[in-house]
């Protein structure tokens, strides 16, 4: 009997940890009217700020897309 409910809490913790996973934050790149780049979170981003998206297409976290900042922005 506890082996079963080990399983089941294995299998539920799985989905779950998917589920968090899918829903985590992802972060772009984008350059505004005035030619500046800053880093937002995508989906908060409206769809004109999107079109002048540079850099990757999504960024996993916010350090990672500012690092990434000073070396698109600086070349564009």
């Amino acid at each position: 009997m506890s082996l079963k409910c080990a399983l089941t809490a294995v299998v539920v913790l799985g989905f779950a940890g998917t589920a968090i996973a899918a829903d985590a934050s992802q972060f772009v790149i984008i350059k505004d009217k005035n030619q500046n780049c800053r880093v937002v979170e995508k989906n908060v981003v409206s769809e004109d700020e999107l079109t002048q998206q540079v850099g990757k297409q999504a960024y996993p976290s916010f350090d990672e897309a500012n690092i990434d900042l000073k070396v698109v922005c600086e070349n564009q």
